[in-house]
């Protein structure tokens, strides 16, 4: 994930800064999600937990998942779409 590279390390008060703004607001459309695209999406991307471990652990099919994160991701990029510009832009 491009953004987790770009947001890794925080050098001065305004990259800290642009950090916490981009963890809120992601938080904040997180929130916005279906629990069950909220908790894919979490645990795939945030905790880098496998698809199949997933699975393994709701008895969930793996293309369902795979579809709620794609929703979740849709969703997010739509919400985020103004910030990811102005870190683009930064």
């Amino acid at each position: 994930m491009r953004t987790r590279r770009i947001l890794a390390d925080a050098y001065s008060p305004e990259q800290e800064g642009l950090k916490k703004l981009f963890w809120d607001q992601l938080f904040l459309a997180l929130e916005e999600l279906p629990e069950n695209q909220r908790y894919v999406f979490i645990q795939n991307e945030l905790e880098e937990r496998t698809f199949q471990e997933l699975a393994d652990e709701t008895g969930e099919n793996i293309k369902t998942l795979i579809s709620r994160k794609g929703y979740a991701v849709k969703h997010l990029r739509s919400r985020l779409q103004n910030l990811y510009q102005e870190f683009i832009n930064y």
